[in-house]
């Protein structure tokens, strides 16, 4: 007679052995797409040609096979980049791009001085100018407002730029990067400029391209019973890029982590012995930054019949885990939910899965639009704090749960026959 609890250890070694997801492999993944000469994964020098290039050469690796003559679905979109150097200077001092400031995404080339107005909540929480000020004639100066960027009242003011304080650090975005303004604005760590301070100095080149071309990278390894029946793992490999020569946007969480669990359930499922019964594919997406382009070009121009996938996971920031997962459509496609919860519970894989109704927030939404029914899974954990900024680096992504997110997924994808 077995003792039970030595039982309960053996059966657990075997059910474990049969995986063979690579955590080191993912890690290496990640250190290589947040390198600097991956420029971010943006569109400055081209990153996310790089990081494409990259991904595809993992997928040769892996042997899996593509739709047409290559893993490419080329398509284009609008973007405005900084590939130069930018300076900002507040009263002389030179301000560190990516650290102290970022510029956003649909400023114009600027180059000058410019006085300061301050327009700050008061006590009651209404915003004013400083008594005193002449606002009559505000055309070249600049406004300074602690008020949040999507509430400010642009329409009632007609400056040459806006600077929004930010408490401790500054975040970018290329999502409204697809138009030039006629007036720029930067975000400042509030620290960096006072009371006192009275002009601003910006010198920055902006560069539009009405018709940028990228990519999404798409991959798949053929089922043994049902190769016209499609289970999809997704994951945007895109980033924020560079904001000039000075400040790269690493993005590891964000989303060099999805990126690296898709590359190793490939590597995975390409072996024979894991080879499913239904086809499965791997998509890479570019443009997710710039508003789920990348994903949405794919449902307008899908390589198979959209009707034919059985179910999609889309992998977006998967880099921490330590308060389990959240499950973006898991209340309004129960069954999937549940049996992702029930398959969890039997097997102590996460410390919780949790639900989230429909939200347009990666690259799931526009399959799910499509009546693709799918999932967006992400972590949950203070162990991410990073995003959006030049801080989201690989150090900064502990990786807490991915052996256990991988299993739950290998489970999950055992349902679809």
């Amino acid at each position: 007679m077995i003792y039970k609890p030595f039982l309960t250890t053996i059966l657990a070694l075997i059910f474990l052995s049969g995986f063979s997801q690579d955590k080191q492999y993912a890690i290496s993944i990640v250190d290589s797409l947040t390198l600097p000469s991956f420029q971010g994964r943006g569109y400055v020098n081209d990153g996310e040609k790089i990081a494409a290039a990259y991904i595809a050469g993992e997928f040769e690796r892996s042997k899996l096979k593509s739709f047409g003559k290559n893993y490419f679905q080329p398509f284009s979109l609008p973007m405005n980049t900084f590939p130069d150097t930018i300076d900002v200077f507040v009263d002389g001092n030179r301000l560190v791009a990516g650290q102290d400031y970022v510029l956003s995404s649909s400023s114009p080339s600027v180059d000058g001085e410019f006085e300061i107005l301050w327009f700050m909540e008061d006590t009651s929480g209404f915003p004013r100018f400083d008594k005193n000020v002449d606002t009559s004639f505000i055309g070249n100066k600049i406004i300074v407002t602690d008020l949040n960027p999507r509430k400010f009242p642009y329409e009632n003011h007609n400056p040459k730029g806006y600077i929004f304080l930010q408490d401790k650090k500054v975040t970018w975005h290329v999502s409204d990067g697809w138009e030039v303004k006629d007036f720029f604005s930067l975000q400042i760590v509030k620290n960096k400029i006072t009371r006192e301070d009275k002009k601003i100095g910006i010198k920055c080149e902006n560069r539009f391209f009405e018709n940028y071309p990228t990519q999404n990278v798409i991959g798949f390894i053929e089922g043994k019973k049902q190769p016209n029946s499609f289970f999809v793992f997704s994951a945007h490999y895109d980033h924020l890029g560079q904001m000039g020569p000075e400040a790269y946007f690493p993005g590891g969480n964000d989303n060099a982590s999805g990126t690296a669990m898709l590359l190793d359930l490939a590597k995975y499922y390409s072996k024979p012995e894991n080879q499913p019964d239904i086809s499965m594919v791997f998509m890479a997406f570019s443009a997710e930054e710039a508003g789920l382009l990348g994903s949405k070009f794919y449902t307008e121009n899908p390589l198979f019949p959209l009707e034919q996938i059985k179910f999609l996971v889309n992998l977006d920031m998967v880099g921490s885990g330590s308060k389990g997962i959240k499950v973006v459509n898991g209340s309004v496609l129960k069954p999937e939910f549940e049996m992702l919860v029930k398959i969890n519970m039997e097997n102590g894989f996460l410390l919780t899965v949790s639900e989230r109704g429909e939200a347009a927030n990666s690259d799931h939404y526009f399959f799910y639009e499509n009546e693709v029914p799918s999932f967006f899974i992400y972590t949950l954990g203070p162990e991410c704090a990073e995003y959006h900024n030049i801080y989201d680096t690989p150090k900064n992504m502990p990786f807490t749960e991915y052996d256990d997110l991988f299993r739950l997924l290998v489970e999950f994808v055992k349902t679809f026959k």
